[in-house]
């Protein structure tokens, strides 16, 4: 077993998480790489980190291409209604994700267990106070 007060894990992968939700996509094949090399070398705590996170990026990726696809088959990006929709993207869904990786991260460099609030439940992962 490995010494796991020196691992940095769950940090970085709440801040791939976040900066993901800027820069989609880079991010999310990194917490794909983290997940790949690490999983089986971290506490559980970090392995739950890294899991929602995993799963956290996945959705805001594929909703963030879903938008994107929805507006190029549509109106395109030079209407108002594709502005109007990456707008409300950025100014209500990426800080709500945000918040959500915030929290992530405060738990995970004190070590501490943390539950998406969905996420958590779809991936069944239980934490000594909040059982799923």
């Amino acid at each position: 077993m490995r010494d796991h007060d020196h691992d940095h894990t769950a940090a970085f992968a709440e801040a791939f998480f976040m900066a993901n939700l800027l820069f989609v996509g880079v991010f999310h094949l990194a917490l794909w790489v983290l997940w790949l090399t690490r999983r089986d070398r971290v506490s559980p705590i970090a392995r739950d980190h890294l899991k929602q996170a995993l799963a956290g990026s996945a959705f805001t990726t594929l909703l963030f291409l879903a938008l994107n696809i929805g507006i190029m088959l549509t109106t395109g990006y030079h209407s108002v209604g594709g502005l109007l929709t990456l707008e409300i993207y950025y100014m209500f869904i990426v800080p709500l994700f945000m918040l959500i990786g915030i929290l992530g991260f405060k738990k995970a460099i004190t070590r501490e267990e943390y539950r998406y609030p969905v996420f958590a439940r779809l991936l069944n992962i239980e934490t000594a106070a909040n059982p799923a």
